[in-house]
């Protein structure tokens, strides 16, 4: 059980391992095979930037489990310390609401998709298969909020215990 969940919790940077090189690969190949006057790779733009698309929304996760996303520090520290915890749990809130919105309209895309059965131009793979890269990873986003929110939690909580 201990070995899935650090699985889970290294779940970005392993996807991220994965899919950077092989999109450096596929684009390094497209252009090498064009140069040369070898083959036509005409799927290769598609699958690159679907894979850029999936790159984002898990490296959108990695950033708010690591804190690397850009804040604005001067406000922040500007604030009485009893309060950035507060300005803490709004950041988080806003990031938790808009990743559930987005979640819930992406699967009303999805759904439609799959109904109507619609393919990738190039690929000819079901479209869905690209846009789940957003409900996907938007999931991952709020759970990660959820995580950060916990620790942010503790960690305050544990400071007013020892102060006591």
């Amino acid at each position: 059980m201990e070995g899935l969940r650090k699985f889970f919790d290294h779940i970005e940077e392993y996807m991220i391992i994965i899919l950077l090189p092989l999109m450096v690969v596929i684009v390094f190949m497209a252009t090498m095979t064009r140069y040369l006057q070898l083959f036509p790779m005409p799927w290769s733009e598609e699958l690159a930037r679907y894979i850029m698309v999936w790159l984002a929304y898990i490296g959108a996760s990695l950033g708010i489990k690591r804190g690397a996303h850009l804040g604005i520090d001067v406000l922040v520290n500007a604030l009485p310390s009893k309060l950035r915890p507060l300005l803490v749990f709004l950041r988080l809130a806003i990031i938790l609401i808009f990743a559930v919105l987005i979640l819930f309209y992406a699967y009303q895309i999805i759904s439609h998709q799959q109904r109507i059965g619609q393919t990738s131009p190039a690929l000819l793979i079901p479209i869905w298969w690209a846009y789940l890269a957003v409900p996907v990873g938007c999931l991952m986003i709020g759970v990660r909020s959820i995580q950060v929110f916990i620790a942010d939690y503790k960690k305050n909580s544990a400071k007013k215990g020892g102060a006591l």
